[in-house]
């Protein structure tokens, strides 16, 4: 299993740099935005983390770097520290950083050999979102992972999708599994240009940006490799971990995210939230879990 969870992620690694040249070509003047204190940060984050002035934060599995630079413009903090594994996203994030005249660290690795490599204790803020979760092979690793790094009284962050709405395909049939208990699933298509596609829905996925056309009629070659997590996995790895969760909401929407063909579009101040054109089906949900003082 040791040798699968480092081909998956290393499969992933090549799959995203491919993937992360495509979306960042169809976004110009993104230094501009973030100048003039932009934000890709959604309420639902916002709301979730409050004001970061003044604590060391982490962000697991940047991507670009977009939402690490918005901690900083409207939460109000200071060096975040973004960590991903494509080598490309980690690229523009500095590059972006430092355009957009916003400090800020980015750190090229893998997740779990971040954990290994940093010091205990680090951070009082812990933050991952939207879509983070599904790339990794290990809840438990990643759980004890998050636990290590962050302070005594530090908490752990995330606004995900949630894995009811991940087992039905574009169409609402029944695909994929409610957790895979860590064997990956390949996705033959590897990461897609979901930028692209959020413009052909009517979408934006940074608002108050420009789009361009850039890379046309992108196919990724380069599979990736996917991981279902059920509620059972992944709160009871932050349990197991030593976590105390101190949040749990869910909503029965999408944000920027169209998950099905079936659903309506309801345009809000960050960019377009979606709807579930059924009964009602949970589609996102928050956590927040604190590790305890010592002693």
């Amino acid at each position: 299993m040791a040798n699968d969870t480092n081909d998956s992620h290393e499969r992933n690694r090549i799959s995203w740099n491919h993937a992360t040249l495509a979306h960042n070509s169809h976004k110009v003047d993104q230094h501009i935005f973030f100048r003039n204190k932009g934000s890709t940060l959604y309420k639902e984050e916002r709301d979730l983390l409050g004001n970061l002035a003044g604590l060391k934060v982490c962000h697991l599995q940047c991507n670009a770097g977009q939402d690490t630079l918005s901690l900083v413009t409207k939460l109000g903090a200071q060096n975040p520290v973004g960590v991903d594994i494509s080598d490309n996203a980690i690229e523009f994030a500095t590059k972006l950083a430092k355009d957009a005249g916003i400090e800020s660290t980015f750190v090229r690795a893998d997740v779990f050999n971040y954990f290994d490599t940093t010091d205990p204790d680090q951070f009082d803020v812990v933050f991952a979102s939207y879509g983070a979760l599904g790339w990794l092979s290990s809840m438990e690793k990643y759980a004890a992972g998050v636990s290590k790094i962050l302070k005594p009284g530090g908490r752990y962050c995330i606004v995900e999708f949630h894995p009811v709405g991940f087992i039905f395909n574009t169409d609402l049939v029944h695909e994929y599994p409610y957790s895979s208990g860590g064997e990956p699933i390949l996705e033959e298509r590897g990461v897609s240009d979901y930028v692209a596609q959020a413009a052909l829905d009517g979408d934006e996925i940074i608002p108050n940006l420009k789009y361009t056309t850039g890379v046309q009629g992108f196919k990724n070659p380069t599979p990736s490799a996917e991981f279902c997590w059920g509620f059972a996995d992944i709160i009871g790895s932050f349990i197991a971990a030593g976590l105390q969760l101190t949040h749990f909401k869910e909503y029965p929407y999408s944000n920027f995210f169209k998950m099905y063909h079936s659903m309506t579009p309801e345009k809000v101040e960050e960019g377009t939230r979606w709807h579930f054109n059924g009964p009602m089906l949970p589609l996102m949900y928050s956590i927040s879990a604190t590790k305890p003082l010592k002693g």
